[in-house]
């Protein structure tokens, strides 16, 4: 039979097997529940895709069609073109030489002006086409290459066939500015440009300090859609344009100009420095609505001068005049300013009325904003003509270059912001990765692969809205406040904090231990007696 236990074993049992629950519910419920809940939270991320992105090229695939006479003349003027172009990294041309037609041959040598021999090539080729261009033959030219607006070049005969190569590198293409798109280091366009977003807001704000003594007409808002909204709206495969018209009364800056006596009608001017005119834009911020939207804004503006202080113009920082029909200047990234005000006979009325010349000013403001957007100027080639903007409109094939330049440059911007969230996340351990950071990030990932893809296939307004998608993906991703959560909380003070709230707990469970395995060894306990 067995020996009832006693009560003091009963007792003795009951206490261990609380302890033993109470030791299991700590390490077994307690430290896994306690790990878990404070776990960094991360989303698998495909770091090795993230990587290789160094390991791909980006070159965009462009188609060039040469129509020349004779098969002689278009192998050499296609030789050459090759030539120039076989170690470029961004451009690779897809070229294909035909001979022109007897019809559009005799065609192209016998009507009166070039605008009207690209009408003749736009009825038998498409010149609507986005990443394309046609380099044409036409006898009668006075100069080696004519460019036209459209995406055709015409060229003399087969001595011109440097001028055809060097206006396609430097001119059409400008494979200068276009690598240095994809490039670390800004050049001079590139600094000069907005950087690449999903849209621009376009403010035209009349600065109108002196109502009580200068009468302003301008309407404001018609100069904008007809001329601002003219130039953006071939714009629109790029980005999504709002354009607002503001007028800003009473808003006086003190540009410290330097009275200087001169023969004009007025018999003098003021003369301010250009690093004085910067200031004035701190005067505008403070008073321009241009926070109203996470959207770039371009700024430009008419500023008003009154007739005690007209005319302004704008001195170098050597103190010379700088030669221009209009006083204006343009700050990059921010936009530009033009100032104006009335002549010397309307100054001379008891009420001076000023009506600014909307086609100047207008026309100074597309300047400036060309380069803002990144369409630089055409250089100068010798023995090669290019057709002036007969509107506000731009060249088509300055359109297919800025599609080329902001393709790279949001593929390049997307995978070093990518490259540098991996770093980071690599080197801190308790930033919070959520899934909404996380498909964004893979959302960028894949349509920097698409958008490469695409630019080999010469696909180039596709390409360009994939790397827009993975532009903003990775901005999304870099920006979201939530990677933001435990950045100031470190392991150490994690530690710090919980190990006093744990510490204590630990003591008694641990000091228990030994006594529990001896209890389920089944041997005797052995209690230390206190005098």
């Amino acid at each position: 039979m067995t020996k009832p236990e006693t009560k003091s074993e009963v007792e003795e049992s009951n206490r261990m097997w609380a302890s033993a629950s109470f030791v299991g519910v700590l390490i077994i419920i307690g430290l896994p529940l306690w790990w878990k809940t404070t776990e960094v939270y991360r989303v698998s991320l495909p770091y090795d895709k993230i990587s290789s992105f160094d390991t791909l090229s980006h070159s965009i695939t462009t188609e060039l069609t040469v129509l020349a006479n004779d098969e002689a003349t278009a192998s050499e003027i296609v030789g050459l073109i090759e030539k120039a172009f076989e170690h470029s990294d961004v451009i690779k041309l897809k070229i294909t030489k035909s001979i022109l037609s007897k019809q559009l041959h005799s065609t192209l040598d016998s009507v009166a002006d070039e605008v009207e021999a690209v009408e003749e090539v736009g009825a038998a080729y498409d010149l609507t086409k986005h990443n394309s261009f046609y380099v044409v033959q036409r006898k009668p030219l006075f100069q080696d290459t004519w460019l036209a607006g459209e995406r055709v070049m015409f060229f003399r005969d087969a001595k011109a066939a440097r001028t055809v190569v060097e206006t396609l590198k430097r001119v059409v293409y400008q494979t200068s500015v276009v690598e240095g798109a994809k490039s670390e280091a800004a050049d001079s366009a590139r600094q000069t440009r907005f950087p690449p977003g999903g849209g621009y807001h376009i403010v035209l704000s009349v600065v109108h300090p002196r109502p009580d003594a200068l009468t302003v007409e301008l309407d404001a808002g018609e100069a904008v859609e007809d001329y601002i909204g003219s130039f953006v709206d071939e714009l629109s495969v790029l980005h999504n344009f709002t354009l607002k018209s503001q007028w800003l009364h009473l808003l006086d800056f003190d540009f410290q100009a330097k009275e200087v006596r001169d023969t004009s009608d007025f018999g003098r001017h003021f003369a301010v420095r250009q690093d004085r005119l910067h200031l004035l834009l701190t005067k505008l911020e403070e008073r321009m609505a241009t926070h109203v939207s996470e959207l770039p804004t371009i700024n430009l503006a008419l500023y008003a001068v009154p007739c005690e202080r007209a005319p302004l113009v704008i001195y170098d920082n050597n103190d010379k005049k700088v030669q221009s029909h209009v006083q204006a200047f343009m700050s990059p990234k921010w936009g530009g300013v033009v100032l104006g005000g009335p002549s010397e006979p309307n100054c001379r009325d008891a009420r001076v009325t000023w009506r600014p010349n909307v086609r100047v000013v207008m026309g100074t403001f597309i300047s400036q904003l060309r380069k803002l957007l990144g369409i630089t100027d055409a250089e100068h080639i010798e023995g090669a003509h290019l057709e002036p903007l007969r509107s506000v409109t731009p060249r088509q094939w300055e359109i297919d270059n800025l599609l080329r330049i902001r393709t790279l440059e949001q593929l390049t911007s997307a995978e070093r912001t990518l490259q540098s969230l991996a770093q980071l996340l690599g080197e801190i351990s308790n930033i919070v990765i959520n899934d909404e950071v996380g498909a964004s990030i893979n959302s960028a990932v894949d349509s920097i692969q698409q958008a490469s893809s695409l630019m080999t296939q010469g696909k180039l307004v596709e390409a360009y809205k994939m790397s827009q998608s993975a532009f903003l993906a990775a901005e999304t991703a870099f920006m979201e406040p939530s990677l933001l959560a435990l950045l100031y909380f470190p392991d150490d003070q994690k530690y710090a904090i919980y190990i006093p709230l744990f510490l204590p707990i630990m003591f008694p469970v641990v000091l228990s231990l030994k006594n529990l395995l001896l209890w389920f060894r089944g041997k005797p306990i052995h209690k230390e007696k206190m005098d």
